[in-house]
């Protein structure tokens, strides 16, 4: 993890991208700069480096455990409750669904605004289905991270579920994660989504990615999805999200576009030939 001072007088563009690529993001009016975390130098954007004060290595230990000691938990809706399996179940139990994730690695623990709208979305599709018949939709997490969203899925009773990540250690992570949670119909694999084949669709996709990653991945994102089935693009910044929805309506149509704090979630269908 990397701590990155830059000087607090970048303009709204700039602190705008550096909203979209860092973990988080505070600005400091006593020191006179802005503060952000990444997980590597190269997340840090190109056009902000000029405005670098200092970078710091954290220690990786040291990193998680402050992490650890923040947080408590949150409500991603009325059902859905994810919790740090470190800390034991801290809900009630009002909640339908309560999701341990261990939380050490800070990214993918349900509190960011893009994963809370695609367990939403996927919670709001599965009301919509009658319980006998959710196992057969097919899902599919691209960019899985600790596998939450997957998770999800298999506890809302979606069926056959595949869940890819281009990092080892996420997969490992999620793997836990679901193994915490009891879930044991997930596949989790790696892979380089630029890197799918072709012939395997799904009745559901969640793609929960940095918004250059799913421009870049357009027609491998949309050639997963079987006709008539539903692609969830979340990690979608505002500033994004007009040309994330024009370039993705090439392939399918836009039906729901959530936003929470400055950022989307679009929901598409691919229509039947």
């Amino acid at each position: 993890m990397f701590q990155v001072y830059f000087t607090a007088d970048i303009d709204e563009e700039l602190t705008n991208k550096l909203e979209e690529h860092a973990q988080s993001i505070s600005i400091l009016y006593d020191k006179k700069a802005i503060i952000a975390l990444f997980n590597s130098e190269e997340e840090i954007p190109a056009c902000a480096r000029d405005y670098i004060l200092s970078i710091q290595t954290l220690d990786e230990e040291i990193w998680k455990y402050r992490y650890l000691d923040s947080f408590n938990g949150i409500a991603v809706t009325p059902d859905v409750f994810i919790f740090p399996a470190t800390k034991g179940k801290l809900c009630d139990s009002s909640y339908k669904y309560a999701i341990a994730i261990n939380p050490k690695d800070a990214f993918g623990d349900g509190t960011h605004p893009t994963t809370r709208m695609c367990i939403q979305t996927l919670e709001s599709i599965a009301g919509t289905i009658a319980p006998e018949k959710r196992s057969l939709y097919s899902l599919c997490d691209a960019g899985t991270g600790t596998g939450i969203i997957a998770i999800a899925a298999e506890l809302f009773g979606f069926g056959s579920i595949d869940a890819f990540d281009i990092d080892s250690c996420a997969i490992q992570r999620a793997q836990e994660n679901a193994a915490y949670n009891g879930c044991n119909k997930i596949n989790f694999f790696v892979l380089d989504i630029a890197k799918v084949g072709s012939g395997i669709q799904y009745k559901i996709v969640v793609a929960n990615l940095l918004s250059h990653i799913i421009e870049k991945n357009a027609v491998v994102l949309a050639s997963l999805v079987e006709e008539g089935g539903t692609l969830i693009a979340s990690g979608i910044h505002d500033r994004w999200a007009k040309g994330i929805a024009t370039l993705m309506q090439k392939y399918c149509t836009l039906v729901d576009n959530k936003t929470m704090d400055e950022w989307h979630c679009l929901v598409f269908k691919k229509q039947k030939r």
